[in-house]
């Protein structure tokens, strides 16, 4: 797609700079800057998502520059990630509405010393609402249910009064919300300064609101404001196309099926799991793992010991000979009689430098796996230590989407006009937990990333073992396993819905289909040698129907001896 036309002010970049040193003091976030004109904590664009805190950089004045860092700042300092993440809801109106609440409570918590600080905010503010009016958004049915939403809690959390223009678009339908949403508004106040609390609070408010919007939908709106309205509910995709991978081949599939595409692939991400997650957030997620690790130490010691029966020393009769010291070596006694050695008879098994195996674990990171991705995340870290331990090569990846129900690549493809069979509509975003090269101690972080559930959106199953497959056919040992763990069907509504029935599903199919016959591409098959042996360990869900070695497991038996059991099965077939 090509780059919009946008002219920068002068002198922004410089305006930036000096913000940006004033929002680090206020977050303590030393990485905390500009790039790309979106204020980044290292290579993350930081979390503010409230629609008011993303100006267009076209005529940004520094008014907004200070209100965007401030907003930013406060919302580093006073919101804890975890307790965010744990009660995030899904779909795409319920997760703005609990990003909004979120930066309006720390905003509310800012200190009364600071009043230029509110100013700055508060600019932020009206100037969106102004932007707002004046591209007529408020002619659309769920744009103006949506700004009503935004400004009645923010007054109501800020205990500021609402501006008298925006009361008179938004009389009619802020009575509305108050008949449905009364109790939920007069919660929201008192329970600010707890956010465990207020999260809860939040995202029933979020829900409810969620419901009203999905009605508001389904009015007819003229399709520029219908546009402009779902951009507003994108504020999280913001920043992710230069965070793209540009890495072609770590970005594409292994070319394992025919008959299935994508609409684009411009927006697919590839990348450490460090690229969606802070690394204090990380290093939070880490510890809560230990924690859960602590109370399951009966599964952890079963893989441990049995990793060592599964995967023994490797067996190699190559020897170092003429050595000083050793075992005595047949060929060279009678030379030695002869009087032609000096002693160096001796000889020591050459030191054996290869894998026992190779392991890739897939986890399904769609948002129906927040339920029992912690128990998922305790098994998968238990398994890779105890592989570690015998010198078994691991990796852990994940799947994704970038939105819900189609993003970026459904919008094309709606302004297009609805080609016919569009493919995969939705942006893949395949996330590297701990990579083969690296081991489970050095990588005990990333896979605590495994507990970061605010990036689980859809599941696109096909590409996701495409791709890991392309990782573990690349690595040079004996035995290879990859391993899929999922609670259910491949799913995004936008491709289900443009494409034939069962598109999805019958793209993973075919891809395990081409693992299990050996007949992948680019993988030697004499005999045994060179193939990948795929499982599925489906969680609450029979997964025969695509994996043909696979094992059902309830939600709540996930840490019992039995799952163990399944995978080392599994694992010592050769």
């Amino acid at each position: 797609m090509p780059a919009l036309d946008v002219t920068v002010p002068e002198g922004l970049e410089e305006a930036e700079h000096a913000t940006a040193a004033a929002a680090r003091a206020i977050s303590g976030e030393p990485d905390l800057r500009f790039r790309g004109h979106l204020m980044h904590v290292g290579a993350d664009v930081a979390p503010a998502r409230a629609p008011y805190l993303h100006p267009e950089v076209e005529g940004r004045s520094l008014d907004d520059l200070r209100g965007i860092a401030d907003g930013v700042a406060l919302r580093l300092r006073l919101s804890d990630d975890m307790v965010y993440a744990r009660h995030c809801p899904e779909g795409d109106a319920e997760q703005f509405v609990y990003d909004v609440l979120e930066q309006l409570r720390v905003e509310s918590l800012a200190p009364e010393s600071m009043p230029g600080l509110q100013a700055n905010l508060r600019h932020c503010f009206e100037a969106w609402s102004s932007s707002f009016i004046e591209e007529g958004m408020l002619e659309d049915d769920l744009g103006i249910l949506l700004f009503s939403v935004v400004h009645v809690c923010r007054s109501r959390i800020l205990a500021e009064p609402i501006e008298e223009r925006v009361s008179d678009h938004t009389e009619a339908t802020r009575f509305g919300i108050y008949d449905v949403l009364g109790t939920h508004l007069r919660q929201l106040r008192p329970a600010r300064g707890d956010q465990e609390e207020f999260a809860l609070r939040a995202a029933a408010m979020a829900a409810a609101i969620g419901g009203l919007a999905a009605e508001r939908r389904g009015a007819r709106s003229a399709s520029a404001r219908r546009t402009s309205v779902l951009s507003m509910l994108d504020v999280r995709g913001i920043g992710r196309d230069e965070q793209a991978d540009t890495d072609g081949a770590e970005a594409g599939g292994a070319g394992l099926s025919g008959g299935y595409g994508a609409y684009t692939t411009e927006y697919d991400r590839v990348g450490a799991v460090g690229t969606w997650v802070r690394p204090h957030a990380l290093a939070a997620a880490r510890a809560e793992l230990d924690a859960l690790e602590a109370e399951h130490r009966a599964v952890a010691g079963y893989l441990m010991r049995s990793a060592r029966a599964v995967f023994p020393e490797p067996f190699d009769d190559a020897w170092l000979t003429e050595q000083e010291e050793g075992y005595v070596d047949p060929r060279l006694l009678t030379s030695l009689i002869a009087g032609g050695r000096d002693g160096r008879v001796f000889r020591l098994p050459a030191p054996v430098d290869r894998p026992r195996g190779a392991v890739s674990v897939l986890v399904d990171c769609s948002g129906s796996m927040k339920g029992p991705i912690r128990d998922v995340a305790v098994l998968v870290d238990a398994l890779v230590r105890a592989l570690d331990g015998v010198d078994v090569i691991t990796e852990v990846l994940g799947y994704t989407t970038g939105a819900w129900s189609g993003g970026r690549p459904h919008r094309e493809w709606l302004a297009a006009g609805r080609p016919p069979h569009p493919g995969r509509l939705n942006e893949t975003c395949h996330i590297v937990f701990k990579d083969a090269a690296t081991s489970w101690r050095q990588a005990r972080q990333g896979i605590g990333g495994l507990l970061w559930t605010s990036m689980f959106r859809e599941g696109i199953d096909g590409e996701a073992v495409e791709w890991a497959y392309g990782r573990l056919a690349a690595i040079e040992a004996p035995r290879r396993h990859l391993i899929l763990i999922s609670d259910g069907s491949p799913m995004d509504g936008a491709t289900t819905l443009a494409n034939a029935e069962g598109y999805l599903d019958r793209h993973l199919q075919e891809v395990v289909e081409a693992i299990e016959s050996a007949r992948s591409p680019g993988v030697s098959t004499r005999g045994d040698e060179g193939k990948v042996r795929i499982a599925g360990l489906g969680i609450g869900h029979d997964m025969s129907a695509y994996v043909r070695e696979s094992r059902f497991v309830e939600p709540d038996r996930i840490l019992e001896l039995p799952t163990a059991r399944a995978l080392m099965s599994f694992l010592a077939r050769p």
